[in-house]
């Protein structure tokens, strides 16, 4: 990924994937596309959504390289290989199976990223086609269905996957003290942030220090959050006991990390976020969601991070 350092027409742009094949060499075609998507794309803002975009494309290559494809001289056939590899097998990297979301949103994104370089003139065909999808009518209508001339049909790419609609699954209040049982405070206050306000995980680790209010009379305190899914700002309503639980985090567990890591290092630059790691770094997205898959998995709860935001959602509409 690059780091700040990376700075074109001189404005810093760190969490852009860069691919590398086997032996070590830029992947061009992927990097160019990558960048696109984070300098000139003005709907692609998040770094999350470039990290996703990234994943897909080094999976990918990783599959062209293991079958010796070319990558610009593919075709239907090696694509529809490679959908039904994520069908029939686990993830090497989690050990699970696929979702049908996972494996649906990879097609779409090599479906991106190919119509992008037919376009830059780098392949001369797609290979996909599209089929057209007569949509459920127990399907929610949008807000424009009235106006809808389409009656009621789609195109869509033939290589999607069927993906039957999930219910939420929450946790009782019973597994989320099961897992919280394990967790020290800083992990504890991590996990109450997501469950009493919904926040995802990259959402939690972004937390600003300035969002906390220096004192609050109100039952549920309003914080503005930036660091969101998409970008865009919002505001949450953490009730006044978890704010001030994580006030005097900051004060005793925190001081402490960052006092150590000043000590450790001349240096060092505290970081603006709230939740902070034993050696004074930034708490990520990744570790949080680390974090509590080990406590949950050693609770016996099969869950993770995002059911916390289930279990908000469903709290609400209680």
């Amino acid at each position: 990924f690059t780091t700040d350092e990376f700075a074109p027409n001189g404005t810093p742009c760190p969490g852009v994937p860069i691919l590398l094949d086997l032996a070590m060499r830029l992947v061009e075609p992927a990097c160019a596309w990558l960048l696109h998507i984070a300098l000139v794309r003005g709907r692609t803002r998040s770094r999350q959504t470039w990290r996703t975009y990234g994943e897909a494309l080094y999976d990918w290559w990783q599959t062209l390289e293991a079958n010796e494809w070319i990558w610009n001289e593919i075709g239907l056939a090696e694509i529809a290989a490679y959908r039904d590899r994520m069908l029939s097998r686990p993830s090497e990297h989690t050990g699970r199976a696929y979702a049908r979301s996972t494996i649906n949103g990879r097609l779409r994104t090599m479906a991106l990223f190919y119509r992008w370089c037919l376009g830059a003139n780098l392949v001369r065909h797609i290979p996909f086609t599209v089929d057209e999808l007569a949509l459920s009518r127990s399907r929610p209508q949008g807000f424009l269905a009235h106006v809808d001339a389409t009656g009621g049909r789609q195109l869509v790419n033939e290589l999607t996957v069927r993906q039957p609609p999930t219910l939420p699954r929450p946790l009782s209040p019973a597994a989320v003290r099961q897992v919280m049982s394990r967790l020290g405070t800083r992990d504890r206050l991590i996990v109450e942030w997501a469950v009493t306000t919904g926040m995802r995980r990259m959402e939690v680790a972004g937390l600003r220090l300035r969002s906390l209010p220096r004192s609050s009379e109100d039952a549920l305190v309003p914080i503005k959050i930036d660091r969101t899914k998409g970008g865009k700002a919002r505001t949450v309503y953490p009730p006044l006991p978890l704010v001030d639980r994580t006030i005097a985090y900051l004060h005793e567990e925190r001081a402490v990390a960052v006092r150590r890591a000043k000590l450790r290092e001349a240096g060092f630059v505290e970081p603006d976020t709230v939740f902070l790691t034993e050696a004074g770094g930034a708490m990520t997205a990744r570790r949080i969601g680390a974090m509590f898959s080990t406590s949950a998995a050693a609770a016996g709860v099969a869950t993770s991070f995002h059911a916390l935001r289930h279990t908000y959602a469903t709290a609400m509409l209680r």
